[in-house]
């Protein structure tokens, strides 16, 4: 009996570990962060009951490599792999991706520089947040990024005109568990160490994850960054209607209506391939205001009378008005504020209303225009805040960007019926790198051609297929095929070996080519995603990535999932006109079948050789 009770029991104890193993959900990793001084980078994860991990996982250093990583088992990556470069003199940078995906393994590679001790780095696990901690000198961001626009195009816009310098403050709770975990607080500075958010490496989506009903409104969440466009109102019964576009939505939400009472409701769906559609329903269409968060994460529909702030109490100041003409259409004005600040847009047919929840005037401020920005004017909020009101006319459109601080914003109105006098624009000095003496390339045109990824990094990979051996083929391909056009062109590797990102760009540099062309393949957690993407960053690379995308169009049978401006380090810290193709996708079933054959790599050979050809003859 006592041995028919042990092997009952050692049964019931395998049925526990089989179901326990086949439930336990892997952690979904869906932003990375890292605060202004770069002293921390923070893997974030919704914290998962289910998931369980004993001990924080180990660094290991590959001191000859300068680089230090770690993984972490049993994740996966829900928002893009992402790729931090930072100005100091310890750590270069800073690579989160899916390293394999059978087992889900993310892997974090931490890149520093020569002198850089990697026993300095320290990683603790704050619930199912990994905290990286190191010392390095202060970071400074140029970026702002859209919130809102009458309409948006493909692909949403960047401007990097000022230079944006912070912190932004994070949850207390947050912030006390960070300081606990590195046993931080002795010093006025310890205490100031914030996180806040850097997602601009890669082309702007917004992944909705989820909608929730929280006082009395709609908050959404997800992770990205999103932007409302002119809402659409409808009748029979009362429903408002906003697009974000460059967005995916979680398909557990797709049509599903969310209640806030038996007559109001919002739901989402799919509206094409790159938009959401929030639907609200509400007999009074001005009930609810949007509201922004100040990390440009989530998004809260509020009763317009509500005294409570979704996200924030904290009080922010308008501390200036900077008014600036951009064209002789086209004018801005940008608000300047102490802390971040929670807004909302209400677009109407002649005016434009900018609620800012939590901020109060230093001043009387005034803006100085006499144009188009003649009848704009601020008011007080009877909740608290102030209003800022700008008439429009029929022709006007509207765009908003947001500093990456969540403490400036721009209003930019394009005015087809008013012409002004074009004026220069001073901005805060942004420190230049001057270019080495120009190189005598006597009559021949350089190419410089990087195939990506060699040597210890893979890259992408499936089912035994490395991304490195695709690309470096295809990249010979074009080589060849360019040298018969003659063309004098140079590639970063001829090899399996592997070449950092810096010595690309070096390699690039010194050359100084005109125009550098990085090629890669594409990948997903998702098997659905294929197709071919052309990535410029600086405005002199605009006209290659059109030329050489609509090349491959042409001779690639693939689908078209556009241009993106992406800050690919290869193609940002490069002179010349430089571009990133993504020449499909190795997560693809169908499409790394094809990857593979000798017809798809010709052709896309082609395509890009014909392309660059076609770029040069414009």
């Amino acid at each position: 009996m006592k041995n028919f009770i042990t092997k009952l029991l050692f049964i019931v104890a395998f049925i526990l570990c089989f179901v326990t193993s086949v439930f336990a959900a892997d952690l979904k990793i869906n932003s990375v962060t890292y605060d202004n001084s770069g002293t921390f980078v923070s893997i974030n994860s919704f914290d998962n009951e289910n998931y369980s991990l004993t001990q924080t996982p180990k660094l290991y250093i590959v001191s000859d490599e300068n680089k230090a990583y770690f993984d972490i088992e049993a994740s996966y990556l829900t928002c893009p792999p992402q790729d931090i470069v930072l100005s100091s003199k310890d750590i270069k940078e800073v690579l989160v991706k899916q390293f394999s995906t059978e087992p889900n393994i993310v892997r974090v590679v931490i890149k520093y520089n020569e002198g850089f001790n990697p026993k300095n780095i320290q990683l603790k696990r704050v619930a199912n947040t990994f905290v990286i901690r190191f010392k390095t000198t202060q970071v400074k961001n140029y970026y702002f990024q859209q919130v809102y626009a009458d309409t948006v195009s493909a692909v949403s816009e960047f401007y990097e005109n000022i230079v944006v310098q912070y912190p932004v403050l994070a949850s207390q709770n947050m912030v006390s568990q960070i300081n606990s975990a590195f046993k931080l607080g002795s010093t006025t500075e310890d205490k100031n160490y914030i996180l806040t958010k850097k997602d601009l490496d890669m082309p702007t989506m917004y992944y909705l994850d989820d909608i929730t009903v929280k006082n009395g409104g709609f908050v959404i969440s997800g992770a990205g960054n999103y932007i409302l466009t002119k809402p659409l109102i409808l009748s029979n019964p009362t429903r408002i209607v906003y697009d974000i576009p460059n967005a995916i939505l979680n398909s557990s939400l797709r049509n599903r209506e969310v209640y806030i009472s038996e007559s109001e409701s919002i739901k989402a769906g799919q509206f094409d391939k790159r938009t959401v559609r929030l639907v609200i329903t509400a007999a009074d269409k001005d009930k609810y205001l949007p509201v922004y968060s100040s990390d440009n994460q989530r998004l809260a529909f509020v009763d317009k009378n509500s005294t409570v702030l979704p996200f924030s109490a904290t009080r922010a100041v308008l501390m200036s008005v900077q008014d600036e003409i951009n064209d002789t259409t086209t004018h801005s004005v940008k608000l300047f504020f102490s802390k971040p600040v929670e807004y909302s847009i209400v677009r109407e047919n002649k005016s434009f209303d900018l609620y800012l929840h939590n901020a109060e005037k230093a001043q009387e401020v005034n803006l100085k225009s006499s144009m188009v920005f003649s009848g704009a004017k601020f008011t007080s909020l009877k909740n608290g805040g102030i209003k800022l009101s700008i008439p429009l006319i029929g022709e006007d459109s509207i765009d908003v960007h947001a500093g990456a601080d969540a403490k400036t914003l721009r209003v930019r109105i394009k005015s087809p019926a008013v012409t002004m006098p074009v004026q220069k624009v001073t901005e805060p000095k942004v420190p230049e790198i001057l270019p080495p003496v120009k190189v005598d390339h006597k009559g021949k045109i350089y190419v410089v051609i990087d195939p990506g990824h060699g040597g210890s990094d893979c890259g992408a990979n499936r089912s035994g297929i490395y991304e490195k051996n695709i690309t470096l083929d295809i990249s010979k391909r074009v080589e060849k095929l360019l040298t018969q056009k003659g063309y004098e062109v140079f590639m970063t590797r001829f090899d399996d070996s592997s070449v950092s990102l810096q010595e690309r760009v070096e390699f690039s540099e010194n050359l100084q080519p005109d125009i550098f062309v990085s090629i890669h393949v594409n990948s997903s957690n998702s098997s659905t995603p294929k197709g071919l993407e052309t990535h410029y960053y600086k405005d002199n690379s605009l006209t290659l990535a059109k030329t050489v995308h609509a090349s491959m169009l042409n001779h690639v049978n693939a689908s078209n999932r556009g241009l993106f401006k992406s800050k690919f380090y290869v193609i940002n810290h490069t002179t010349a006109p430089a571009i990133l193709v993504e020449i499909g996708f190795i997560s693809n079933d169908t499409e790394r079948a094809q990857l593979v054959t000798e017809s798809r790599k010709q052709a896309t050979a082609k395509a890009i050789a014909e392309g660059i050809n076609d770029y040069f003859k414009k």
